[in-house]
């Protein structure tokens, strides 16, 4: 186990203050982590099934603490102006909100509430049809009005021009493939990894460029997905990344060489087994720390850039 002081994590416990900043201890003298673990643990799946149909948090931190997450990102994404470099803020498990200067994004955004931002964004990315990374409401409003999204497991989208015929309609959001595509002042590039050893090219990883900064999400992968990790326009600004499914970590950040990694899909509340729990987030900083300066935590509802 790595020494706490050499976590840093934000969120409403700690702010944001630099890669190797200790984090400060929380009530009791308990590392963030530690508490964050506690609390998670307190919500189990079906609470949080229970939480997803009524909006109940039945007192529970975790769920408190995601609802207020999603109404600070919900704000923030409206209000924050942005220049040059994007925006990005981490919602829930693997989903995010990206702000560019002309676009608004999210990537396998899920929530409760997911599909109020609908009106709002410009596009979407789905990584993979499961779940706890694709929100089907969300979806139906941005499907609905003719926005597009780009996944590897759906026929819609904006991307279809719905004046032609069925044959003459273009799926260009519709990716089996190393495809690319241009949105706005946003670049996408796709490609396929393994989600684990039986869910073969299962994941579309997404390669995203806004002027010269580099966001790279790789949902989730697993082992068998370590030398599919492909960027190709340079070392990745920012690697969303999550360390679970079997996958190699130092195999998996040497390959993609990034200049910083933020750990997602930390104690996703849906699963009844193998939530990515507090001791194998330190193992795999423990893993990628001495390959990448910037290794680091964020908790729902931080902005990371």
């Amino acid at each position: 186990m790595l020494p706490r002081r050499e976590f840093i994590v934000a969120g409403a416990a700690a702010a944001f203050a630099g890669c190797r900043t200790p984090a400060p201890p929380a009530v009791g003298g308990e590392d963030v982590l530690d508490v964050w673990q506690r609390e998670t643990d307190a919500a189990t799946a079906d609470l949080y099934r229970l939480y997803m149909r009524d909006g109940d948090t039945r007192g529970l931190a975790s769920l408190e603490k995601l609802e207020a997450a999603f109404e600070k990102i919900f704000r923030e994404a409206r209000e924050t102006k942005v220049d040059t470099t994007p925006a990005v803020w981490s919602v829930y498990n693997m989903g995010y909100i990206v702000k560019t200067r002309e676009s608004l994004f999210s990537i396998d955004l899920v929530h409760r509430r997911a599909a109020e931002f609908a009106p709002f964004l410009d596009f979407e990315l789905v990584t993979h049809n499961h779940g706890d990374h694709f929100h089907p409401g969300l979806y139906g409003e941005m499907n609905g009005a003719g926005k597009v999204v780009i996944s590897n497991f759906l026929d819609n989208y904006g991307a279809w021009d719905w004046r032609k015929k069925p044959k003459e309609r273009k799926m260009g959001g519709y990716t089996r493939a190393k495809k690319t595509f241009k949105i706005k002042d946003v670049e996408i590039r796709t490609s396929l990894i393994d989600h684990n050893e039986y869910l073969v090219d299962f994941t579309t990883a997404f390669e995203v460029k806004v002027g010269d900064f580099i966001l790279y999400h790789s949902g989730d992968g697993g082992r068998g997905a370590e030398p599919k990790l492909e960027t190709v326009w340079g070392r990745p600004d920012l690697w969303l990344f999550f360390p679970g499914c079997g996958i190699n970590v130092a195999e998996a950040v040497e390959r993609v060489r990034p200049k910083r990694i933020v750990f997602g899909h930390l104690w996703e509340l849906g699963h009844r087994t193998g939530r990515l729990t507090t001791p194998m987030v330190r193992n795999a900083r423990a893993a990628a720390d001495p390959l990448c300066a910037d290794v680091s935590v964020r908790l729902w509802g931080d902005r990371l850039v």
